[in-house]
This record gives C-alpha cells, structure tokens and sequence, in this order.
C-alpha cells in the first residue's frame, strides 16, 4: 500500500489564518482520496469548534501504532472521505499530545494510504518538531504584514540545528488584497523560503466561522477553496525544484526588514 502524503501547516506566528487553510486543504485533498485532518494544537485546539465534530475519539485515545484497516475507529469521520483526529479535549490534557503521540497517529494513518494534514501551534513542542520532521511538505502562511513576515528568517536560520531539511518548506500568502502595503512580489523577494502561491482575503470563510459553514465556504468554487486546489498543484508540479534565493529588493519591504530585528538581516 503506498503511503499517504504527509502536510503540515505550522507557523511561528499565531492569527495568519492557519487552521482555516488546513481545513480548506484537507477538503481538496478529500476529493480524491481519504484524508485526515490532525489538530496538533495542544495549547489551542480549534477543530472541534471549527468543524463542530465530536471531540472524541481524540489524540489522547490514540493506542500508539494502529493496524491500516483499523486506524478508522479511532478517528471522526467528518465527511465521506475527511475524516478527524482531534486535540485534547482540555487544557489539563495537553501533556498528552507528545512527540510519541504524535508519531505513532502520523506514522499509522500514511502507512494505512491516507493522506494526513496537521494544523500545529505556533512553539516548537515535541510533537511539534515531529511532525515538521514526518511531514513530506510544510507549509507555512504568512499574512502581507512586517510582524508575520519577519520570523522567517529565523526559522531559515535555526533549520539546521533542528535538523529539518530546508527543501520542503513552503510560504503561502494569506488573506491577500489588492492595494496591500506589502505585496507577495515583495515576499517572493525577500522570503528565504520559496513562495507557494496566495489565498485571498475572504469575507465569506471569515464569516462563515461564525456561522459553521465551512464547506460552502470553503467548496471548490469558492475563493479560498480555489486557491487551496491551486496550492496543491503547486506541490505535485514543483516538487523537489526549488527557488533560487534573489537579490534584495530596494522597496518599502526591503528598507523595513533590518529594522524589524538586525540580527537576522
């Protein structure tokens, strides 16, 4: 049985609409071939919320590794083909999202041919790092503001000593708008990771939140649900290619950078 592919959705910025792309990921990916949804977020895990499923079964019931045609009992399916492994379900319970949980899950649900999307914390937790570590592709949005941007550098920086190979880090622009100050030709510029591509703003899945309606939402012909799809081609196309790092810019994003922290410019 050939492995599922394995997405992490990470950032070490909180608020640039993570969990929200995670979702509108999974979907795509669940069109096609069975999909988990794993909420790594063991200080904040918003799934249940999000996609108002039960929080139980959940990671903390997770019994280690998980024979291929069991490991749908210990999941929540959401639709016919997305299904949900959830977070703790208190914040007591955190603890119980560790590295080893978080191996054995991923480790069982792609070697049982599912593919796996995991919306993680902002920190480097041990589970954290595990899945960055199992993870085939990680993608890590960013909004078009000097606050969310300026944290790449660092993680540019510190890939070697966690030991994640650079090559599979992606930036996705989201909530993007015409007119922004910071524009994504100004982050291709000046990412040390190859842009993705963009998912524009979007006051229907902002409200759709509010409403539980995720999946109109999100849908395929929707904006958001567009660009995810758009996303992932991205990924089968591309590959193992990667983007030439480019000269720094002269514009408004290039002036501000060394002043958002020097050490890293």
């Amino acid at each position: 049985m050939a492995k599922g592919l394995v997405i992490a959705l990470w950032s070490p910025k909180g608020g640039v609409g993570k969990t929200l792309l995670a979702v509108a990921v999974a979907l795509r990916l669940s069109e096609r071939h069975r999909t988990v949804l794993l909420d790594g977020n063991a200080d904040n895990p918003d799934l249940v919320t999000l996609l108002q499923c039960a929080s139980l079964p959940n990671i903390g019931s997770w019994p280690g590794r998980v024979a291929p045609e069991a490991v749908e009992n210990h999941l929540v399916r959401w639709t016919s083909r997305l299904f949900v492994l959830p977070g703790p379900a208190r914040f007591i319970d955190e603890a119980v999202l560790s590295g080893e949980a978080m191996e054995a899950a991923v480790r069982s649900l792609s070697e049982a041919g599912m593919h796996v999307v995991i919306d993680l914390c902002a920190g480097l937790r041990d589970s954290t790092l595990v899945a960055l570590d199992l993870a085939d592709w990680v993608l890590m949005p960013v909004t078009p503001d000097l606050l969310a941007l300026t944290p790449l550098r660092r993680v540019a920086r510190e890939l070697d000593f966690l030991k994640l190979p650079p090559g599979k880090f992606r930036v996705v622009v989201n909530r993007a708008a015409e007119g922004q100050e910071i524009s994504t030709a100004d982050i291709r510029e000046l990412s040390p990771f190859p842009v993705l591509g963009e998912v524009p703003s979007s006051r229907q899945a902002a409200q759709a939140v509010n409403r539980g309606d995720l999946q109109a939402a999100l849908a395929a012909s929707a904006p958001v649900g567009k660009a995810a799809a758009a996303l992932l081609r991205g990924i089968v196309e591309t590959d193992e290619r990667t983007q030439p790092a480019p000269p720094l810019a002269a514009g408004l994003l290039a002036r501000l950078w060394p002043m958002a922290g020097r050490e890293g410019a």
